[in-house]
């Protein structure tokens, strides 16, 4: 009799084991478009600087600073090699989000095609609920809007 006890103790916990994993599948496939997004926007604070003064002044408001989105690599299947990607802060105006990099001295944009694909393509595929890149110079007071579009080949 004691087996038969633990069946039902068994098939109940794979009944709640699955029903819990259900549940989050569900909200994971539901959750409304931008969820990362605000996500990332609560988990990082803002402390003033002249960068979140220029971004103010051009009509954003900066909801966080200073990202790190951890990656991994692997070659020809090896080991993982951990990286990270960052960006600087989580801007939002007119209800659209935008991903903010400086313009640093030290690691200059190009601003061809090319060189915006090569530098910032990766953070559009990374948030495509993003409406933008924006880059940033505090140095020299400009804020420029980078966007990517992908193109029908024919057109």
């Amino acid at each position: 009799m004691a087996q038969f006890g633990d069946w039902i103790v068994f098939l109940v916990a794979v009944g709640l084991l699955l029903w819990w994993i259900w549940r989050r599948f569900d909200n994971w496939l539901h959750a409304p478009p931008g969820y990362r997004i605000r996500k990332l926007a609560k988990a990082g604070g803002v402390e003033p600087d002249e960068t979140v003064d220029l971004l103010e002044e051009n009509g954003y408001e900066v909801l966080s600073g200073k990202h790190r989105i951890p990656l991994a690599v692997s070659i020809d299947e090896g080991p993982l090699q951990p990286t990270r990607l960052f960006f600087d802060y989580l801007a939002v105006k007119e209800d659209k989000y935008y991903l903010v990099k400086l313009d640093k001295s030290r690691m200059p944009l190009e601003w061809t095609a090319s060189g915006l694909r090569e530098r910032l393509l990766v953070y559009a595929l990374l948030f495509p609920e993003c409406e933008g890149i924006i880059v940033a110079d505090p140095k020299d007071r400009l804020v420029r809007t980078v966007r990517f579009k992908v193109e029908d080949e024919n057109g």
